[in-house]
């Protein structure tokens, strides 16, 4: 089977990711949704990583070809001791581990990782693992960084079940 695999922090989850996991599924049988995140990432504390994963699973409730998990990230102390190849062939094993315990994957699926980020194509394309990756162009120019900066000006852009958590308190 043909599985693409979508990843983020989704702090969050925004109509770019949405372009991005779109183009995964008209190029696969299934795509994964892999909610990533850490105590003190970007998301937090407002938006910790079990609640952008509610609000994930929720938004790909109805959709039969998407499937919605949650892989905390490696423990940032690591940074201290690994580059940063390193570490993402770290992180690679354990989420391609996370999904075949889940039984989200087989060995025999045929995986490609989608990204719009370059810098992320090549880390991955250069694990262990041989990572196949597709690159792609988002239709719509938004990122996280963005919305957090300014959730008002870029409310339109945020995923309908993550609207609440980002309008300003």
């Amino acid at each position: 089977m043909k599985i693409g695999i979508v990843f983020g922090t989704f702090a969050p989850m925004h109509l770019g990711h949405v372009d991005i996991i779109n183009i995964a599924k008209e190029e696969n049988h299934k795509v994964i949704v892999i909610c990533c995140g850490h105590e003190g990432d970007r998301g937090y504390p407002k938006y910790p990583l079990e609640e952008r994963l509610k609000r994930a699973a929720d938004y790909f409730s109805e959709d039969v070809k998407v499937d919605v998990t949650v892989l905390p990230d490696t423990d940032p102390r690591i940074k201290a001791h690994w580059d940063q190849q390193q570490i993402w062939n770290y992180w690679v094993e354990r989420m391609l581990l996370h999904l075949f315990q889940k039984e989200l994957i087989l060995a025999k699926d045929e995986l490609c990782f989608y990204t719009s980020e370059p810098d992320y194509a090549d880390l991955l394309q250069n694990t262990p693992q041989n990572i196949k990756v597709h690159l792609c162009s988002r239709e719509r120019n938004i990122s996280g960084t963005m919305i957090r900066e300014n959730p008002e000006a870029y409310s339109a852009q945020i995923v309908p079940t993550f609207v609440d958590l980002y309008r300003s308190t």
